[in-house]
């Protein structure tokens, strides 16, 4: 391994996401990635320095939302690593359930679009790999525990 010094811009960021379901669907933001490519994200973000995971998925997902997650279960982590666009993330991804349907706006600007879909309709959806990631894993599990 190069020992080499890593300056804030290309240093591993920490990362929370959060996949919210409400009545049989989940909820999918789409924003624009570094690439300058339009994609439906599970919304999330950055862990900011002295904030738990937890801590750090509850406000994201309120900050992009409006929704005030509770009873977060932790599901897995998945590390996306994409040098040719200085990306390099830990994901760590957590479930909540929410009654809440209607949505409000990204306090920050970053949310073009947020859905409510089915788990047909994610299919059709142009995903980041993490989230394509991310519902392959759930599918997997739940067959896991079904034998």
């Amino acid at each position: 391994m190069k020992n080499t010094k890593l300056s804030d811009t290309n240093k591993p960021k920490l990362v929370v996401s959060v996949l919210i379901k409400n009545n049989g669907k989940y909820l999918l933001v789409k924003e624009r990635l570094e690439s300058g490519r339009e994609m439906w994200i599970i919304p999330g973000g950055k862990v900011e320095f002295g904030e738990t995971l937890e801590d750090a998925a509850k406000r994201e997902i309120f900050e992009e939302v409006g929704i005030k997650a509770r009873n977060l279960k932790y599901l897995c982590f998945k590390e996306a690593i994409f040098p040719q666009f200085n990306y390099h993330t830990v994901i760590f991804f957590y479930e909540s359930v929410t009654k809440k349907v209607n949505l409000d706006k990204d306090i920050e600007g970053k949310v073009m679009e947020a859905r409510w879909v089915t788990q047909e309709e994610v299919k059709k959806l142009p995903l980041v790999d993490s989230a394509e990631w991310l519902f392959t894993w759930i599918k997997k599990e739940a067959n896991a525990h079904k034998q």
